[in-house]
């Protein structure tokens, strides 16, 4: 078991490193270096299944950290939604303040990508994270849902479903 604790750490150590994606700006790092990264991101991403649980998704999440992702990032939200859906919502409300945090921008990316789903596994994603926003702690969810609130008023949200995005109401014992 602690060998595989070492290699899921050592994957996440390199996915949020290369996740880092270089900017064209920097000069500190030599051409051919920033695309082996990017190239590298890109493919520890597609060994990603799903099957692998809570932990690799909220790596996913953390890796989304550059300002300029050139593409890759396409590829991040992509990877999200081969999860099942109680993972990947356990995973994107845990994850979501911290992102809120550092990348707002993504953060809105992935609610936005929620707000529109109305079918199929991505709707399933949707109803299993009402579920799990209204279980998580009250200061996640304040923090994911002022970030929700702002965003539906002039930003990623809206627009789009205003609303559909609220923790699920408790249901009657």
């Amino acid at each position: 078991m602690q060998a595989m604790n070492l290699k899921f750490d050592h994957w996440r150590e390199e996915l949020i490193f290369t996740g880092n994606i270089v900017q064209d700006d920097d000069e500190s790092v030599p051409q051919d270096e920033k695309e082996r990264r990017f190239n590298r991101y890109v493919e520890l991403l597609g060994s990603v299944t799903g099957a692998e649980g809570l932990e690799t998704l909220v790596a996913v999440v953390d890796s989304l950290q550059a300002e300029q992702d050139y593409g890759a990032y396409q590829r991040t939200y992509n990877t999200l939604w081969c999860f099942p859906p109680n993972v990947a919502a356990e995973g994107l409300v845990t994850a979501l303040p911290g992102l809120i945090q550092r990348r707002h921008d993504c953060a809105g990316n992935i609610l936005a990508a929620l707000g529109n789903a109305t079918s199929g596994s991505s709707y399933g994603v949707l109803l299993a994270f009402r579920q799990a926003l209204a279980s998580t702690s009250q200061q996640a969810r304040t923090a994911i849902m002022d970030f929700i609130t702002r965003e539906e008023h002039d930003g990623w949200l809206d627009g789009r479903r205003k609303g559909v995005i609220r923790p699920a109401a408790p249901q009657p014992t």
